[in-house]
């Protein structure tokens, strides 16, 4: 069995990594044809901060609409880097890619677990995967459908960062590009929900004002912005770079489904002390989603 999770463990980490390079190569593109509209929609502006918040949440949108990025753009770059994290994350994760449905079959897979070995409620979770998804949507291909949705989300921080641009306009420039991020998630959703049955794998995003944690995290730019900030401020999660993974075993005669986790790539994140690093803001310029954390 070691074998066959060590197989596992190295094409899963492979694609993991292919996909954070196919993330990083997309914001790259987008941030650098990235221009300052004369007169943005406020209307239009408005629900795009909306939607914008709730996908990155607070500090980061709020740093994207108020910093100027015509000069220094690498704000966009980031949350183009959090919002596609983010997406890929959630397609990786998913059980049928029916919101409403995903509790109800992890509630039963978690109860499965705990009473029978891993391999039997891994076969449960990779028929129960397979077949939920065959129902749905008849063997259809789903990618073009995820990448408008991840095109109108791009659109979405553009607009908040003062540029104007729509879904379309995103989808027709970046269209292949999106849709081998969506292939590349779709394809682990499927590795993982379908193929693994003696482990579970998980995609790791830290949450936004997390705390940072060494253990567990890697800060994408170093120790530099970690100590960046106001004496005693305790740095936290501003975005995530880079997906992570664990992989998740029950332990051997386990009879209340204690499961052990491996680290096997810890994701990167942002920290929101690099507002300090990068002169971004001051102390008197802090908006108070991040000022409630200083000093």
């Amino acid at each position: 069995m070691r074998a066959v999770i060590s197989a596992f463990d190295e094409v899963i980490l492979h694609k993991i990594r292919t996909l954070n390079l196919e993330i990083s190569e997309v914001a790259t593109q987008v941030t650098n044809s990235f221009n300052v509209a004369e007169a943005p929609e406020a209307e239009r502006a408005s629900l795009a901060f909306e939607r914008a918040r709730e996908a990155m949440g607070p500090v980061l949108a709020e740093l994207l609409e108020t910093i100027q990025h015509q000069d220094d753009p690498i704000l966009i770059d980031i949350a183009l880097k959090a919002d596609m994290v983010a997406f890929a994350g959630e397609i990786v994760s998913a059980w049928d890619f029916q919101h409403q449905s995903k509790s109800v079959f992890v509630g039963v897979y978690k109860q499965m677990l705990r009473s029978e070995p891993h391999a039997v409620a891994g076969q449960w979770r990779a028929h129960a995967q397979k077949y939920s998804k065959q129902r749905l949507y008849n063997g259809r291909d789903l990618s073009e459908g995820f990448s408008l949705q991840l095109a109108e989300r791009i659109a979405d921080l553009l607009i908040v960062a003062g540029a104007s641009t729509t879904t379309e306009a995103i989808h027709a420039a970046y269209a292949p590009h999106l849709e081998t991020i969506v292939r590349t998630a779709l394809d682990l959703q499927r590795i993982i929900g379908e193929e693994v049955v003696v482990c579970d794998y998980e995609v790791l995003v830290p949450h936004f004002d997390t705390v940072f944690d060494a253990e567990h995290m890697d800060d994408i730019y170093g120790d530099e912005v970690a100590t960046a900030g106001p004496l005693g401020m305790v740095p936290r999660v501003l975005s995530t770079a880079d997906l992570g993974l664990q992989r998740v075993e029950k332990l051997l005669g386990s009879a209340e489904g204690e499961v052990e986790e491996t680290m096997l790539l810890k994701p990167k994140v942002v920290l929101d002390t690099i507002v300090y690093e990068l002169g971004l803001v001051d102390d008197e310029e802090l908006s108070p989603s991040i000022a409630e954390h200083a000093p």
